[in-house]
């Protein structure tokens, strides 16, 4: 028997939302596998939001704060221009037209999902621009990626390649939102020297395997999937259930949501597939993704907004890119803030949404440099 974690999001509240205008774009070996929902009406001087997922989401959990992010609120700014993406073959409906004929049996790895990332962007800004006036000095927009879950790691590849590699992408994200992940800092940062002197709390040991606990067991479901479906599942529904209902070893809380038999157990295992690549990167010994996937060197330029749910059994976020932001908001160096929501878990946006949606709108309002200006 296996368990998911399901959302208790505002349920509720799905329903009235307005439908999105979707939209398929190509991913690696299949033209039409990549998805993508834009929320909002394109305007000349507006936020461009593009946000993307983990697991196990497909796109309907952020629906709710998209449409709100969106929405245009008496007395603010107009709605943002909100596109959302997710992992190639992650959203339930693409998944179960094409399955294995449309999304690699492998997964895609880190590398390919930034890709996939990027070209949503400019599906998302191709759209944009077909509403707008064809005017440079009349269309002002500016860009802001936001991710959750393993979209993080994704994230921190995309602006630090849109950064260094300038023929990456013609559309370099202004800001950033991280959602419950976030990554080390910069090599380059001399985070070291700026945090001298402040205590640093360090990972318990409870920490490291509750961390890494699920993570191998996800890894190890995916793997023996390449092998053979059947097996997989056994693999999946033996391991899980001795990780968290044997060891007891979740690292969410019943804030999370209520443990439920998944309703596509094949599915579930399928989205695994970035457990079996991250521990194929970290095992290759030479340089790998999480090399690259940092925060970004230059937080004034590309300043970053880290949301996280307080009520979880262990974080999701290096200590020392928090301390870094804290750093940063405490003496003014940049917009980038920290915002812990005590009452939240890992899908903050789905128990909080009004709380994000103003945490973002202010994030927005108060800084993210020049104006969106193609590369």
């Amino acid at each position: 028997e296996v368990h998911n974690q399901v959302h208790l999001s505002s349920q509720k509240n799905i329903s009235m939302l307005t439908s999105p205008k979707v939209f398929n774009y190509p991913i690696p070996g299949n033209p039409t596998g990549g998805i993508l929902h834009i929320y909002g009406e394109a305007a000349a001087a507006q936020d461009v939001i593009l946000y993307c997922g983990g697991f196990p989401d497909g796109l309907e959990p952020i629906s709710e704060l998209a449409e709100r992010l969106a929405t245009t609120r008496d007395g603010q700014a107009r709605g943002c221009y909100v596109g959302v993406t997710c992992f190639p073959g992650f959203d339930n409906k693409t998944f179960n037209e094409q399955k294995f004929t449309g999304f690699k049996k492998s997964g895609f790895t880190f590398d390919e999902v930034t890709c996939c990332v990027r070209d949503a962007a400019d599906l998302l800004f191709e759209e944009h621009a077909k509403s707008v006036s064809s005017s440079t000095d009349e269309c002002k927009t500016t860009f802001t990626l936001m991710t959750h879950d393993w979209g993080v790691v994704c994230g921190h590849l995309f602006i630090n390649r849109a950064i260094e590699e300038r023929s990456f992408t013609q559309h370099k994200p202004d800001r950033l939102v991280m959602l419950d992940v976030l990554l080390f800092p910069h090599p380059k940062s001399n985070y070291k020297e700026k945090l001298r002197g402040k205590e640093i709390q360090k990972p318990t040991g409870r920490d490291n395997l509750l961390s890494l606990s699920y993570r191998i067991a996800f890894a190890m479901s995916f793997a023996v999937l390449q092998f053979s479906e059947a097996v997989g599942l056994i693999v999946m529904a033996v391991l899980t259930t001795i990780v968290f209902s044997i060891l007891k070893l979740n690292p969410l809380q019943d804030v999370d949501g209520l443990l439920g038999r998944t309703k596509d157990l094949k599915h579930f295992l399928y989205m695994m597939y970035p457990y079996y690549h991250m521990f194929k990167e970290v095992l290759k010994g030479s340089e790998t993704v999480f090399d690259v996937a940092t925060m970004p060197l230059d937080l004034k330029e590309t300043p970053v907004l880290y949301m996280y749910g307080a009520k979880k059994n262990v974080m999701f976020h290096d200590n020392r890119s928090v301390a870094l932001l804290e750093r940063e908001e405490k003496e003014g160096l940049s917009e980038s803030r920290v915002v812990r929501l005590e009452e939240s878990g890992h899908w903050m946006y789905c128990q909080e949404p009004e709380v994000c949606e103003n945490e973002i709108r202010k994030f927005l309002k108060g800084g993210g440099g020049d104006t969106h200006s193609r590369l």
